[in-house]
């Protein structure tokens, strides 16, 4: 059992070191073997099964004559001719007499040699069943097929035979075609199974090819699809998915990665500039540098500003940062033309050079009604208008139109100013991008307000995008999923949007024109809180009160 087992183990060893395709091939020659080994087998039994049949039925049907001929001559004591025997019969007469010899009668072909049969009484077991039996020769070369009977009247034993070298000649020789057979047969099942596998395995093939260029770095790579729908191609279509996926994984990983490497190396330098400022006051004020109290004075001016300037980075970080990670966000429904009057009011109180008006948004009907968070959604709208503000020149014109369009609530803050380039526009939302390659903060910002814009939009699953103004200067288009009002029709909507024309024709009756200043867009922030002024004009107190 140990040899077997050894053996098994040692063919499992050799034929798993082979690849898939010669393994295969060699396990279907092996099965072809085997069914051509059990098939040759049976065909050869069955083969060998008929002829003895055949040949006992010759016995059994020349028994009776060549007998009693053979035992006339017998009597006669003359010879027993060839001409009575017919083929390779050998005929043995046993008389009954207990003293007699057995008298054999040979032909030309038996000569040479008989089978050893001795004698046969009339009580012996073959005449008692009458079925042929198998002998030996005497001299070993081959066996006979022997038949027995009694003589009529008691008077003997006959027994005739034949010998079996035509039955094994024909066996040989079918064994002899059938290995050549089998030999063709396992050559072109080599061949045929060869070239069949490695049709069938070709697009495995490719799928190694494909995840070797992968492993190499190549992630564009893709399986090419195969010829037949079978479950190769399934298997190809489900990893090109999977391929897809995991190259946006790793592209999306890799723009992180991107980003966060200019995020901190952004934010070390908008920190750098004013660190450096209040530690170069600080130590100008230790030396000595600064001695008088209005010297003093405007260093500690400094020192403030840059301190102000670092807070206002530290709370957009930080802002970013909560916007970025909170899971939940409270809200409720927010009526945008109040949000929108006070930051217009507040504009105007921060830069009275710029004519800042609220207009209807020209397209749609009803009240801008958002869902969303109040809080946050006044931030955007303080950040798009102080943004505005900030990279416009004084007198420029700024307006903040309000509507419904397409089912959302729409946000237009339109400037008239010299507009933004095409690859500024793609970028404008990036955080610390501006599009001053110098940094210069001659006009203050971190690159951060309109980052800030565009990660809380998002968050109330709405967009935000440029346009080009109509005439020139920037539109920044903010688009927020519309509150569904219960009990409210179609009516108090169209009232809604009547009062917002009326009141932003009161407002754009304050404002003086003014020519139009060239001037170069770039991101900003805005205070994160407007100062509320207490008084407005009539017409922001209109538009609150509907």
């Amino acid at each position: 059992m140990s040899l077997f087992g050894s053996a098994k183990g040692t063919a499992y060893r050799h034929l798993h070191a082979l690849s898939l395709t010669k393994r295969l091939v060699a396990v279907v020659v092996l099965m072809v073997l085997v069914a051509y080994m059990v098939t040759a087998g049976v065909t050869t039994m069955l083969l060998r099964d008929y002829l003895t049949e055949r040949m006992d039925t010759e016995l059994s049907r020349d028994i009776g004559p060549l007998g009693n001929a053979a035992y006339a001559r017998s009597l006669q004591g003359g010879a027993f001719v060839a001409a009575l025997v017919p083929n390779d019969y050998y005929v043995v007469i046993t008389p009954s007499a207990a003293n007699s010899v057995p008298s054999p009668f040979v032909t030309d072909g038996t000569e040479s040699d008989h089978p050893d049969l001795g004698r046969i009484d009339v009580d012996d077991t073959s005449i008692v069943q009458e079925k042929p039996f198998t002998a030996p020769s005497a001299t070993g070369e081959f066996e006979w097929r022997v038949l027995t009977s009694a003589l009529p009247e008691g008077r003997g034993t006959v027994a005739i035979a034949l010998p079996t070298t035509e039955i094994e000649n024909t066996v040989r020789t079918l064994w002899v075609l059938t290995l050549l057979v089998g030999l063709a047969t396992l050559v072109a099942v080599s061949v045929l199974g060869w070239l069949a596998v490695r049709r069938a395995f070709r697009p495995l093939s490719r799928i190694e090819d494909t995840a070797s260029a992968i492993a190499a770095g190549d992630l564009t790579r893709r399986i090419p699809p195969p010829g037949a729908q079978d479950e190769v191609a399934s298997l190809s279509d489900s990893l090109n998915i999977m391929l897809a996926d995991i190259e946006q994984a790793f592209a999306v990983r890799k723009a992180s990665e991107q980003r966060m490497r200019q995020f901190v190396a952004d934010a070390s330098h908008e920190l750098r500039t004013p660190l450096a400022t209040v530690r170069g006051y600080a130590e100008l004020y230790r030396v000595g540098g600064v001695s008088k109290p209005e010297d003093i004075a405007s260093a500690m001016r400094r020192i403030e500003d840059e301190a102000t300037r670092m807070t206002g980075l530290v709370e957009s970080l930080l802002l970013l940062t909560r916007w970025d990670s909170t899971g939940t966000m409270e809200q409720e429904p927010v009526d945008l033309v109040v949000l929108a009057s006070d930051v217009v009011q507040d504009a105007r109180v921060r830069a009275p050079g710029h004519r800042v008006r609220l207009v209807p948004l020209g397209a749609g009907t009803g009240r801008p009604l958002a869902q969303g968070n109040d809080g946050a959604l006044r931030q955007v709208l303080t950040n798009l208008v102080a943004n505005a503000v900030t990279h416009t020149p004084d007198g420029t014109e700024i307006e903040v139109a309000l509507g419904v369009d397409s089912g959302c609530c729409v946000v237009e803050v339109r400037d008239h100013g010299s507009g933004i380039d095409a690859e500024t526009a793609e970028r404008v939302f990036e955080r610390f991008y501006r599009a001053d390659a110098g940094r210069t903060r001659a006009r203050g910002g971190t690159g951060l307000g309109l980052a800030i814009v565009a990660t809380i939009v998002a968050r109330h699953d709405g967009t935000v995008r440029h346009e080009p103004t109509p005439g020139g200067g920037a539109t920044f288009r903010v688009e927020l999923p519309l509150h569904s009002r219960r009990g409210h029709g179609d009516a108090e909507d169209t009232d809604d949007a009547e009062s917002d024309d009326a009141e932003s024709d009161d407002a754009e009756s304050d404002d003086a024109d003014s020519d139009h200043g060239a001037h170069q867009h770039s991101t900003n922030d805005a205070t994160p809180h407007a100062q509320r002024v207490s008084s407005k004009s009539s017409a922001i107190t209109d538009a609150r009160g509907v």
